[in-house]
């Protein structure tokens, strides 16, 4: 859920000023050997899309209203780079890419960074101590299963005091003042994280947990995390999680903006998977949020998704092949089909390529079943390249136009890989079909085969 999630541009806090008062921040970017692909730069919430020349080259200014971070993003790398800028800083990054082995990484590319001019030592901080730095998790839970709350939190914090002694190095009083904020106001979540490591009790914990304002709307992040410690505690009946979420909302709060929030956002993803007990959960929502606004959306959604509930017909949607030679998903009934759709940018979607070919060979003499993969990417160069350099064993489609796309506002797809799974006779059988790289995949797609 979103107010859990402590997200990256949450932290960018730089914001772009009109002012020609001060001297802009510069860099000069050289991206050796480079391999095409979008360079995009983010500060703050605005995202812009930076042209870098044949050789890799760029330079980018910008005036600032203060000074913070900012993301140096290069799609076809997949790779992101933190950066620290400042009004009249000059700085010159050299980046070099060397590929890795495994095809399957997230991160197919190693990174070689050289940085001269201003700020250095705060890029340098920030790639050092990522995990405390871009809202990743400086500890996993492997390590947290192994002690006490009580042992964690004082491990924990003399790490953050480790870092902090670290930080207090670096040149930049702004930088250290904005990074001294952060790993503060971060150290209440980390701490939660012990809640779902295992499913185990511990008074210290409780005792924690219980100091927080659960009810304060200004304070949905800590919300979040105690409602998902109280369910890890108070699990569902099989088949009943979301009648169970909606319930326990009214056990653990009393501010009812509280219980609206988590309500009307739960809602939203769920109706969108058209489970079998879409009705009865979405009654239950309707007697529990007073938000009207948020429940006039979701009637929207109620309405079109109870009409693609499993064993509903799929809404149909037309697709093109690499020669341009138009489809229609209608033309693919008689068969059941597993629907991979993706895109060239995405990193999780690439991932998922390795285990589409396992599928595609398991299942290469049945006629039982068509693996499709359709890219929503806007530029179809990019798809027809990509698929002509894998070379994949089962039927590629483009529906251009990214999360606008024709697929993607039929089944309100607004997040990659998405996997959809219809019978042969263009019935729905799950709009969020599990992934190729799940376990007992190929189990699940045979039950359905029968």
């Amino acid at each position: 859920m979103k107010y859990f999630l402590i997200g990256l541009l949450a932290l960018l806090s730089l914001k772009v000023s009109s002012s020609n008062n001060v001297s802009p921040a510069h860099i000069h970017v050289a991206v050796k050997d480079f391999k095409d692909g979008d360079i995009i730069i983010m500060i703050g919430h605005q995202k812009e899309v930076i042209q870098a020349d044949t050789c890799g080259v760029f330079d980018y200014t910008t005036t600032l209203k203060e000074p913070g971070k900012a993301v140096l993003f290069l799609k076809k790398y997949a790779c992101i780079i933190p950066i620290y800028l400042e009004n009249g800083m000059e700085a010159s990054l050299t980046l070099s890419f060397t590929e890795k082995k495994d095809k399957s990484s997230l991160q197919p590319y190693e990174l070689e960074l050289k940085y001269s001019g201003d700020n250095g030592d705060c890029t340098e901080f920030m790639r050092k101590y990522e995990e405390w730095s871009c809202s990743k998790s400086p500890w996993p839970f492997p390590r947290i299963d192994t002690m006490s709350f009580a042992l964690y939190r004082e491990k924990f914090l003399k790490d953050v005091d480790s870092v902090k002694s670290e930080l207090v190095r670096v040149k930049s009083l702004a930088f250290r003042r904005m990074m001294m904020t952060e790993i503060d106001n971060n150290i209440p979540y980390e701490l939660f994280r012990f809640a779902w490591s295992k499913l185990k009790k511990d008074a210290d914990f409780e005792q924690f947990a219980a100091s927080f304002d659960r009810n304060d709307p200004d304070n949905l992040a800590i919300a979040a995390q105690y409602l998902r410690h109280y369910l890890r505690h108070h699990p569902a009946p099989e088949g009943e999680e979301a009648l169970h979420y909606f319930n326990s909302l009214k056990q653990v709060f009393s501010c009812q903006e509280v219980i609206n929030a988590f309500a009307d956002d739960y809602i939203r993803d769920f109706l969108k998977k058209a489970p079998d007990n879409l009705e009865a959960v979405y009654q239950l929502y309707t007697n529990i949020s007073t938000n009207l606004e948020a429940r006039a959306s979701a009637d929207t959604l109620y309405t079109h998704y109870k009409k693609l509930k499993k064993g509903e017909g799929a809404f149909d949607f037309r697709m093109t092949d690499q020669k341009g030679k138009k489809f229609r998903l209608s033309d693919f009934r008689g068969k059941a089909m597993y629907i991979d759709v993706w895109a060239t940018w995405c990193g999780p979607c690439c991932a998922e390529i390795p285990y589409m070919e396992k599928l595609a060979a398991h299942y290469a003499k049945n006629k039982k079943i068509a693996l499709l993969s359709i890219s929503i990417d806007k530029n179809k160069d990019k798809w027809i390249k990509k698929v002509t350099e894998d070379k994949p064993q089962w039927k590629q489609f483009i529906c251009p136009g990214g999360f606008d796309s024709e697929v993607c506002k039929n089944y309100d797809i607004y997040a990659i890989p998405r996997f959809l799974f219809f019978d042969k006779n263009g019935k729905v059988i799950s709009l969020d079909a599990p992934r190729p790289s799940s376990s007992g995949i190929i189990e699940y797609i045979d039950k359905h085969l029968r």
